[in-house]
Order: C-alpha cells, then sequence, then structure tokens
C-alpha cells in the first residue's frame, strides 16, 4: 500500500517534467503507480503496454505542480486532464484509460494543495490559482509539441477551472482547447445558502472544519479506498478554499456570455453540487452549451460504477 511517506518521497524526487523523457524509475513511484492502478505498461490491459509514461513538476507561481503524461502510439490528440476537489491524478485510471484506447494523449496535473503538488491541502486564496496553473500546463504542451488537437475534460472543480480558462479565453483564436467537456462542474455547491452562513461564522474562529466523505458514487470500492486507503486523501475542508469559492461565484457571474460551446455531462443523481443550479448558470454563461443528463448518476462521475461510466464513455466518443 502506498504510505505517506512514499508520496512525500516522490514529490520531493520529481523532476522537472519533460513530456518526452520516461518516468524516472524506482521505489516510490512504482509503489505509487501500482496503488493507484496507473501502471498501465505493466498491467493486465495489453492495450496500454507500450504507453510512454513521464512525469515531473513545472512552477505555477511558486509552487511546484505535480504532472503526468501518458501517450499512446500515434497518437491523435491530447487531453488535459483537471481533477475535482480533494482528487489527484491517481484517482483516475478509468478516463485516462478510456483515452488511451482511443489514442488521444492524456496530460494531467495535481491542483496546488492536492495530490504531490506544492501548496496547503485542500486550500487556496483564489481559484485564479487553479486557472493559472492550467495555464502553465497549456504553455508547456505547446513547447513542446504534444499532439494537437488539445481537448479539456474536467471533473467537478476541474470543471470550473475549465470554465474560469474559457470566459477568460473567449476570443477566437485565443483558446488552445478545441472541444471542452465537463463532467459534473461545480458552480454551487449543495446547500450553498446554509454554507454560505456557515462560512461567514466560522471564517471567525477556525480555519476549516473535519471533512465529511460524500457518497458521491455507486462504486462501493471506490468510496471505501477514498475513505480508508489513499493516503493524499486531505481530512479537513478550509475556510480559505470557501471562500475563494464565494469570489469565483461572483466572477463567474459578472462576465460577459461566451459563445464558444461547451459539453456537460451531469448525473440526476448528483447530491455534492447543486446541479440544476449549475445547469442554468452555465447556459447563462455559455449559451452555446450543450447539455446530456444521465439518470441517478451520482456526483464523481470519472469514478462511477461500471454502467453510468459506459454511459459517460460513449457521450465521450460522440462529442470527441
Amino acid at each position: 500500500m502506498f504510505s505517506v511517506s512514499e508520496a512525500q518521497a516522490l514529490k520531493q524526487a520529481l523532476p522537472e517534467i519533460d513530456f518526452r523523457q520516461p518516468a524516472q524509475p524506482g521505489a516510490a513511484l512504482e509503489s505509487y503507480l501500482q496503488h493507484y492502478g496507473l501502471d498501465f505498461q505493466s498491467g493486465a490491459d495489453p492495450k496500454t503496454h507500450d504507453v510512454h509514461h513521464a512525469m515531473g513538476f513545472f512552477m505555477a507561481g511558486h509552487r511546484r505542480i505535480a504532472c503526468q503524461y501518458f501517450q499512446p502510439q500515434n497518437p491523435v490528440a491530447t487531453v488535459v486532464l483537471v481533477h475535482g476537489y480533494y482528487d489527484h491524478v491517481g484517482l483516475y485510471g478509468h478516463l485516462i484509460r478510456y483515452c488511451l484506447h482511443r489514442r488521444y494523449a492524456v496530460v494531467a496535473f495535481d491542483l496546488p494543495g492536492h495530490g504531490l503538488s506544492e501548496g496547503d491541502a485542500a486550500a487556496i486564496d483564489s481559484f485564479s490559482e487553479y486557472t493559472d496553473a492550467l495555464q502553465v500546463c497549456l504553455q508547456g504542451m505547446g513547447k513542446a509539441e504534444l499532439a494537437r488537437p488539445y481537448h479539456g475534460l474536467g471533473q467537478s472543480t476541474g470543471g470550473s477551472v475549465l470554465m474560469d480558462y474559457c470566459q477568460t479565453h473567449c476570443e477566437p483564436g485565443s483558446s488552445a482547447l478545441d472541444h471542452v467537456v465537463l463532467l459534473a462542474p461545480l458552480v454551487r455547491p449543495s446547500h450553498w445558502a446554509r454554507g454560505r452562513w456557515l462560512h461567514t461564522v466560522a471564517r471567525l474562529f477556525v480555519s476549516g472544519i473535519a471533512r465529511e466523505f460524500a457518497v458521491n458514487s455507486h462504486d462501493e470500492a471506490f468510496l471505501r479506498f477514498v475513505r480508508e486507503k489513499d493516503p493524499l486523501q486531505s481530512r479537513r475542508l478550509t475556510v480559505r478554499w470557501v471562500s475563494a469559492l464565494k469570489q469565483w461565484l461572483r466572477e463567474f457571474a459578472a462576465r460577459r456570455p461566451c459563445l464558444r460551446p461547451l459539453i456537460v455531462i451531469q448525473g440526476t443523481g448528483d447530491t455534492t453540487v447543486d446541479w440544476q443550479y449549475n445547469l442554468k448558470a452555465i447556459a447563462r454563461q455559455f449559451p452555446s452549451v450543450q447539455i446530456s443528463t444521465l439518470e441517478d448518476a451520482r456526483h464523481h462521475l470519472a469514478n462511477e460504477s461500471q454502467p453510468y461510466r459506459e454511459q459517460v464513455y460513449a457521450l465521450l466518443d460522440k462529442y470527441l
């Protein structure tokens, strides 16, 4: 089992990322890849045995951001994968494998304060710090001449990051991304009115509260893994992150509508975000959005049980 000490060792050993150089072998890296099911080259799937894997960091602001690159033979596009709050790249093996099977290369990085990236755990002062990391990542992809076109794929908060990027790169030719697909994107969490009031009071006294692990998937094994076997999980919801979310919500609503098309896939069994409100808010800001709903699917579409994941993959096949 991957341990906290191995995570620290791997984090400290990461070199600056070179997308063309394979990840440097080592006990901590091998343990990480096996624990999270990212050992595609040596795994049971023969379709991924020739995958090239690079791993390292890039600098975004003053933080080292852990980044990984998975490239199949002769890729036809590159997907930049942006994970959700509390998550990290290690939890996205299903989506990465989906992309590799369709000859999409994948670039995925841990957001600041998540996984193997630097930053206070699950805390941020501004959502722009997430978007800045995405921007630096895209610039690095371009310099390395990774296979185009580039597509954005974001889960939950990752969807927020991609929407923020699209709003600030709305003019034709200003965005590095072709298609952008959002899985259960975060705009407003469930029970937001109550949460805002509690945040206003709590920030006067505490820096955070104990996290409640949500039942956000029908996959019981995934829920148990996150709760009991993932050393990269934060156990607290920070006041700073909620403050940053409140500020981003104001900025999101205040910006002019952007006509670039987005794709949203949303489960109707989602109790993590206020999805009915969110879909309306996204449609106001992105009038060309295409929305697909999955009956009874919960929030973590990237790690839903297999029947729901297959529905997600069918929609990705259609849109990408």
